[in-house]
């Protein structure tokens, strides 16, 4: 079936519930435009073949046009709590009071995406679209960082600055695990049950909302203070699955390289800014000053002592230096 006999279909089948008919008609255009996709992506082989997706996981949905309108749009607090808030008519639903996080050009919104997280929090999205600018280089000297990832130390800088993992989900392990035992013991889908998941959904949340946030500033502070970023080319997956211990493979997950990338990435791209992905090979064991290899080098070590030449620096140190070089 093509997309506008899906599209129709779905018209069709809203017709025929009164379920459906709780819904805005282009909500339910949209669902079958997702299913569309979906399909597509898999006959592309980018995708698995699509699922159905339960109605309690159902957690979004979209006004692509019309079917919505902020209003009462205003300032309350004072200080540090001043925020901005708006009134969010959404048809056949109702009223919601949004936090607005930042200026928008209403006239520009080409659609509105409302998203419930497992733990009861609802964000809005609205989606505009804006011609894009070329971002004319400048002529001075392009000053580059290389940022060497890490389980002890998360982001070690070529500048000699380090950020410290924070291990924020180790630190919260405890309580998940309470958590989750108190959930498998609930009837499915009671309302205890659902209470219990709500509960472990924020704690979830709280994690990943950290490690985002730090993630983020962290990109902001880089991306103001240089040009160029040099980043390891890691294959998290692989580094993962090799992991000896259990304990080994918690902090790789906890430390999230790929989040932490794509973070990084995306505030160095956002200001026009450019960013150099390097072969991680050897990094740790190569010796900056005469290139060789040290293969004695263990995961123990955290001074690199190269036998050949006699140089001595900090391992972390020695890892960016190495990227820096391979970069050019």
């Amino acid at each position: 079936m093509s997309e506008n006999e899906l599209r129709q279909l779905a018209l069709d089948l809203r017709k025929q519930s009164e379920e459906f008919q709780l819904l805005h008609s282009q909500v339910t255009q949209q669902v079958a435009d997702r299913f569309y996709e979906a399909r597509q992506r898999f006959l592309d082989g980018v995708a698995n073949k699509p699922k159905k997706k339960k109605p309690h996981r159902y957690l979004s949905l979209v006004y692509p046009q019309s079917g919505w309108k902020l209003s009462n749009t205003r300032e309350v607090g004072q200080g540090k709590n001043k925020k901005r808030k708006a009134r969010l008519r959404l048809s056949k639903i109702g009223f919601f009071t949004l936090i607005v996080h930042r200026e928008l050009p209403l006239e520009q919104v080409s659609q509105v995406c409302v998203k419930l997280n497992p733990s009861g929090r609802i964000h809005a999205i609205f989606l505009v679209e804006e011609a894009e600018t070329q971002v004319q280089a400048s002529k001075e000297p392009r000053k580059a960082v290389g940022v060497d990832l890490g389980i002890a130390r998360l982001a070690t800088l070529s500048d000699g600055r380090f950020l410290e993992n924070p291990k924020r989900l180790e630190r919260s392990l405890e309580r998940i695990r309470v958590l989750q035992r108190t959930l498998s013991r609930k009837r499915f889908l009671s309302n205890n049950w659902l209470k219990t998941k709500m509960r472990l959904a924020k704690q979830h949340e709280h994690v990943k909302d950290f490690r985002r946030d730090l993630f983020f500033k962290l990109g902001a502070l880089l991306s103001q203070e240089y040009d160029v970023l040099v980043l390891e080319d890691l294959n998290v997956q692989d580094l993962i699955q090799k992991g000896e211990t259990r304990k080994r493979r918690l902090r790789l997950h906890d430390s999230a390289f790929s989040e932490l990338r794509g973070c990084l990435e995306w505030e160095f791209v956002k200001r026009g800014k450019t960013v150099l992905a390097v072969s991680a090979y050897n990094t740790s064991r190569e010796c900056f000053l005469c290139g060789r290899i040290n293969q004695n080098l263990s995961l123990e070590d955290r001074i690199f002592h190269c036998p050949h030449c006699g140089f001595t620096i900090d391992r972390d140190l020695n890892a960016f230096l190495v990227l820096l070089e391979r970069a050019g």
